[in-house]
């Protein structure tokens, strides 16, 4: 197993709604967690939305994104994973039912020292609540496991499909965490994080649609 350098260490938390990867299928060069709330049903969800850019969790006050080809091997990953489950990518996120949003984690220095477990929402620029609509907070119905290292990549899945506002909750219904998509000292390899995206569909089947199957 490649060694990774573990910068901040948040809570694990073991539930039965947890997918734990089945180590036969990882390869030795990463890791990869999801999570997703247990009362969801995905398959009432037809259309998603996806920005065009992965946001840069770094150690700067700037906001930060890999935008054109450095994030389109990462981002047609994802499209194709899930035009496979059944849905179809929409332009408009006010027709969107869920929403994505991609993050790579490129440093933590700038909140090692941060007490609270949800420390990313307070990254400058990071997919606030506002980008997706009127909602007024996150709800996370399952414990967050994430055991931050430099080299990783996040992504939630967020419930769109009720029409929101200041008070309601923008929930997060998936999400995972690839470990490991450094290669050498500092170098991103694009084809391990394919590789890492690809195992965190195979290990979360209830993403599939019912009309997908057998398609």
């Amino acid at each position: 197993m490649k060694k990774l350098i573990y910068v901040l260490i948040a809570v694990f938390a073991l539930t039965s709604c947890r997918e734990d990867p089945d180590l036969g299928d990882l390869s030795s060069d990463f890791l990869v967690f999801t999570n997703y709330d247990g009362k969801a049903d995905f398959n009432r969800f037809t259309r998603y939305y996806m920005p065009d850019s992965v946001m840069v969790i770094g150690d700067t006050k700037d906001p930060e994104y890999w935008t054109g080809s450095k994030a389109a091997d990462i981002l047609k990953a994802y499209e194709d994973n899930m035009q496979a489950c059944g849905y179809v990518r929409t332009d408009d996120k006010s027709e969107a039912d869920v929403g994505l949003q991609i993050s790579y984690v490129q440093s933590v220095a700038y909140f090692v020292d941060y007490r609270n477990p949800y420390w990313w929402n307070e990254y400058p620029g990071y997919w606030l609540p506002g980008y997706w609509g009127d909602w007024g907070y996150w709800y996370y119905p399952y414990p967050v496991v994430y055991s931050y290292s430099v080299g990783s990549l996040l992504t939630e899945m967020v419930d769109l499909s009720t029409s929101p506002s200041a008070d309601r909750k923008l929930t997060v219904v998936w999400n995972s965490f690839l470990s490991g998509l450094l290669s050498g000292s500092d170098a991103f390899n694009m084809e391990l994080t394919v590789r890492a995206i690809n195992q965190s569909f195979v290990q979360s089947p209830y993403l599939v649609r019912s009309a997908a199957v057998g398609e």
